[in-house]
């Protein structure tokens, strides 16, 4: 019964965030402009990468290594509610802030689906270790999927800059970095050839100088991490 708890969470969550995406494709239709545009994909986007975590938790195998810390437990429950604490823009905020933070959020949104599809079902709510994923946005830094939200969550900080927003992503950067943390401890204890990609392949910001032969080992240890 508790694992279909957290696939039929995500799915009401799908449908709630697509009745919110079809509203704002419509504004975008009767409103042609850039923003109206950027804010319909954004939520868009969000929808289909909720309706993946719905898919990729249903009926999918024990992970190797569980997490039941309540720092981890606590960790995540700041995140969700950090996300649902963020102010839309008001009226006076400026535009140019607003489309830059929409686009950031957009792109945010972008990386983290490729991400979420390259994770599959080892996608997981909480730092366990289902499978070490090194394919796709996995060959560029160890947790893409913490990325993906935090990009998205700094453009809607930026759309709407307060010294609220600014603090709830601040503390929602903090809560995913303690994810991380509980989340590689997991994975080095279930895969002994972790460590060997941590230490090629950085934690959470790309390496612009990543050489190819980098890219091309990361690619071949193709077993099915967590985000």
């Amino acid at each position: 019964m508790g694992a279909r708890l957290v696939p039929a969470a995500f799915a009401a969550a799908a449908v709630v965030t697509g009745a919110h995406a079809a509203d704002r494709v419509a504004d975008a239709l009767s409103h042609p402009g850039g923003r109206p545009a950027l804010v319909a994909i954004y939520y868009v986007l969000r929808t289909i990468i909720v309706a993946a975590f719905a898919a990729f938790t249903w009926r999918r195998a024990e992970p190797y290594r569980r997490s039941r810390e309540p720092l981890a437990l606590g960790a995540c429950a700041v995140a969700i509610a950090a996300v649902l604490a963020f102010t839309p823009p008001g009226g006076g905020s400026a535009q140019g802030l607003m489309l830059a933070g929409d686009l950031v959020a957009v792109l945010g949104c972008l990386w983290l689906l490729a991400s979420v599809l390259a994770l599959g079902r080892c996608f997981g709510v909480l730092p366990e270790a289902r499978g070490l994923v090194t394919r796709g946005p996995y060959r560029a830094v160890r947790h893409p999927v913490y990325l993906g939200e935090i990009t998205a969550c700094a453009g809607l900080a930026l759309a709407a800059p307060s010294l609220r927003n600014g603090l709830v992503l601040a503390v929602f950067v903090g809560a995913q970095l303690v994810r991380m943390g509980f989340e590689e401890r997991a994975l080095t204890h279930a895969f002994p050839e972790y460590a060997a990609y941590a230490e090629r392949t950085p934690r959470l910001v790309p390496r612009p100088g990543l050489s190819r032969r980098t890219i091309a080992d990361a690619t071949a240890a193709h077993a099915p991490g967590a985000h």
